[in-house]
């Protein structure tokens, strides 16, 4: 059984780089962990419903902008291949599946016809509903509330 290997409240790896060492799980922690913060700094908000379409599509969004739209953390495709290829084997042949099916490519197709970009989007998302109880505290289902603690005072890191 997979442990998520992350957690917000160990603050004994944290990388400069907002990807970490090319480690997918690390920087779906960080968007996630980033996307909170910035809800509740600039927009006063302090819960989430993933349930709810609007929060949903946000955090996607989120995601989709910063990994497709403006490149500006993964400035090129390399730095995109060498997070795909941390993913472990039991998420990847789970994610490629589902990704081929929901984009009507066939699953035996050759993966250079895939867009890493994309594909990295959906992963990460992905891993943020399977993993985010182990993420970042305040979960219950897809709902989220912040958590007052003395560990952790923001959830940026």
């Amino acid at each position: 059984m997979f442990k998520f290997p992350y957690h917000h409240e160990e603050p004994k790896i944290v990388f400069d780089k907002i990807y970490g060492e090319h480690d997918i799980y690390y920087y779906s922690m960080r968007i996630l962990s980033n996307h909170l913060t910035n809800l509740e700094k600039y927009q006063g908000i302090y819960t989430i419903d993933l349930d709810n379409a609007d929060d949903y599509c946000k955090l996607e969004m989120n995601i989709n902008d910063r990994i497709i739209i403006t490149k500006h953390e993964l400035p090129n495709e390399n730095v995109v291949y060498k997070i795909i290829r941390s993913i472990k084997s039991e998420h990847f042949l789970k994610f490629i599946k589902s990704y081929c099916r929901n984009n009507n490519i066939s699953y035996t197709t050759n993966l250079n016809y895939i867009d890493t970009r994309k594909f990295l989007a959906y992963a990460c998302i992905e891993l943020i509903n399977i993993y985010k109880n182990d993420m970042i505290n305040g979960w219950i289902d897809n709902k989220w509330k912040k958590v007052e603690s003395p560990q952790c005072k923001s959830y940026n890191l």
